[in-house]
């Protein structure tokens, strides 16, 4: 019996070692698919926030550059400093985009980031035109003005659906249209064709129109990260709990299969200090006899003794 227990013990040792690589393959596997959700969720609250900070400095050098820019002495100056701090914290937005976990955010980060530069190219063309055109800043004033609308052409196909009905409204509105006379009358250096009042009032309402059109872009782009993060993380607590309960069913079938396996036990001939058991009386071999004498022999003997 103890025989067959240790013959069937090392049976079931050696069938568990598949299951019990299943086990530490399932364990690997899900230890590293939720640390790749994990660091996709991190990436994603980390390029929110990045992109929140980003938005928030370029509208506040924005306003600092248009209060600089109203002394005609440090007009220039003003100018020249605060657009490219501002493009320093754009480019800097634009390092997160490249950290993106997938091809789709990144896309979608990359178009929310030309966004946010249209939107700062109309409103330096904008801060140009409030603080008075001459014949030095009207040259780079058309050059801001001819940046910001073919960025805003070329950025518009890879919106999304929401995103091109805004931008479709927004380019067909009449402020849109009562922005772009005005900056094509300050680049050829002619007279506003509608009141200054108006003039402002289509500017605000254009602006305002791409800063939200760049926040439902960012919004959009920092949600598709978080839901992949999301995916991937139910991804991996499903792939690990269903490659463990696998690994358990194999266990429990592998340890029944070899408790109904039939074992063969060889007898093993133990030496023995008894004496062997007496064999029976009919069994035992006669003694040999000494053969008797010749007859005839016999005969002889008796002659010769007369």
């Amino acid at each position: 019996m103890k025989y067959l227990r240790s013959v069937r013990g090392r049976m079931l040792g050696i069938a568990l070692l598949p299951g019990g690589a299943l086990v530490a393959v399932a364990i690997v596997i899900t230890a590293f698919l939720l640390h790749q959700a994990v660091r996709t969720r991190d990436l994603a609250v980390e390029t929110a926030n990045a992109a929140d900070r980003t938005a928030r400095a370029v509208v506040a050098l924005q306003a600092q550059r248009s209060a600089a820019m109203a002394a005609p002495e440090l007009r220039t100056a003003a100018y020249a400093s605060y657009t490219q701090r501002i493009e320093t914290a754009i480019a800097g937005l634009r390092d997160y985009v490249r950290r993106a976990p997938d091809a789709e955010s990144a896309y979608q980060q990359t178009t929310a980031v030309e966004l946010l530069s249209v939107a700062e190219g109309m409103d330096r063309s904008d801060s140009l035109a409030l603080a008075g055109l001459d014949g030095v800043t009207r040259r780079p004033y058309a050059s801001a003005v001819a940046a910001y609308r073919a960025g805003l052409t070329r950025v518009a196909p890879q919106l999304t659906d929401s995103g091109r009905i805004a931008y479709e409204s927004l380019t067909r509105s009449a402020d849109w249209s009562r922005l772009a006379a005005a900056e094509d009358a300050f680049t050829a250096a002619e007279p506003l064709p509608v009141a200054e009042s108006t003039w402002r009032s289509a500017a605000f309402t254009v602006s305002e129109q791409l800063g939200r059109l760049y926040t439902q872009q960012s919004q959009y782009a920092v949600q598709l990260t978080l839901d992949d993060g999301r995916r991937t993380l139910a991804g991996a607590l499903a792939a690990g709990t269903a490659l463990l309960l696998g690994a358990v069913l194999l266990l429990v079938v592998v340890r029944r299969l070899v408790a109904r396996v039939p074992v063969p036990v060889v007898p093993i001939m133990v030496p023995t200090v008894c004496s062997p058991i007496p064999r029976p009386r009919h069994a035992r071999s006669r003694r040999p006899r000494v053969p008797e004498p010749w007859p005839l022999k016999a005969v002889l003997d008796d002659l010769r003794r007369q």
